[in-house]
């Protein structure tokens, strides 16, 4: 997974290898490492309000960190296979995760704490995208 920052010239990468890196583009070197996830990372999503992270992986949860402090503020537990995408949305600080379970996880990002799981997909859900002209997203997944 790769993220651009729209606030500072850093680019976020996840990967197989467990890492989670932010490099500063002006110096093309990794100034940040974010450490926790127990196996692969596969995607990552940027807050585009708060300096918040948050990255998905294989261990079945998404982490939110401090982008700065590389603090992590929540371990979103509740999926029961990889976290396949992440989307952030600012009007209600919350996190959307869509898993490979077939389920997509509504989570209130101040408390931490599930608050929708929508299990419409047969399969796992492989991607969510969501326009700047509405309060909705839109899903993918292998069953589409």
């Amino acid at each position: 997974g790769l993220a651009f920052s729209d606030k500072f010239p850093y680019l976020f990468s996840c990967g197989e290898d467990k890492q989670v890196r932010c490099w500063d583009l002006e110096t093309n070197q990794v100034i940040r490492h974010y450490h926790g996830h127990l196996s692969g990372v596969f995607c990552l999503a940027l807050h585009p309000t708060l300096d918040v992270l948050v990255t998905g992986g294989r261990d079945a949860v998404a982490r939110v960190w401090d982008m700065r402090t590389k603090t992590a503020l929540h371990v979103l537990s509740g999926h029961e296979h990889t976290v396949a995408s992440i989307l952030t949305k600012s009007t209600h600080p919350q996190i959307i995760t869509g898993s490979h379970d077939n389920t997509i996880k509504m989570w209130d990002l101040a408390a931490g704490k599930c608050f929708t799981t929508l299990t419409h997909h047969q399969k796992s859900i492989r991607a969510m995208v969501q326009p700047t002209f509405e309060n909705t997203f839109t899903s993918g997944a292998a069953d589409c």
